[in-house]
């Protein structure tokens, strides 16, 4: 009977976990007046539409955001016929805070790389490369989040 009891006890009370990606309503909401798009620009507008952030026009009290984003697939081993056998892919983004006055008032990168090895089948091929740079990217933008949440 002690062993229910306590086991009811615990159930019932919380210990005050809370996930760090739960949909709060006391979230920040980050709101800029223009942004600006540097490097690989499609990836870049990708990001940016996850975010969340909100544009509002014509208003120069807000800040300028420049997103800097780049992504890099490098060869990095080749076997003895010198055919490609492994990659790594690379993705940085850089956010860039501007205000008024043109000056810089915060910035941070955020990168994630990934190492793979090259499949036979050049279709299972091509759609894990998609795979792992929608996975890497997703990270990133987990990571903004974390940083804007916390900043």
């Amino acid at each position: 009977m002690k062993k229910i009891f306590i086991l009811l006890f615990f159930i019932v009370t919380s210990c005050g976990y809370q996930p760090i990606y739960k949909a709060d309503k006391n979230r920040i909401e980050i709101k800029v007046g223009e942004v600006e798009f540097i490097g690989n620009k499609e990836l870049g507008r990708e990001i940016y539409s996850t975010l969340g952030i909100k544009t509002i026009a014509n208003n120069k009290s807000l800040e300028k955001l420049i997103l800097d984003s780049k992504k890099n697939i490098i060869e990095t081993s080749k076997n003895s016929k010198g055919q490609v056998i492994s990659y790594q892919i690379f993705i940085s983004v850089k956010l860039s805070f501007f205000d008024i006055d043109n000056n810089l008032s915060r910035e941070k990168t955020f990168s994630k790389d990934f190492s793979y090895n090259v499949q036979e089948n050049k279709f299972k091929f091509k759609k894990h490369q998609v795979d792992i740079e929608n996975n890497l990217k997703n990270k990133i933008i987990e990571d903004i989040n974390i940083y804007f949440n916390f900043k």
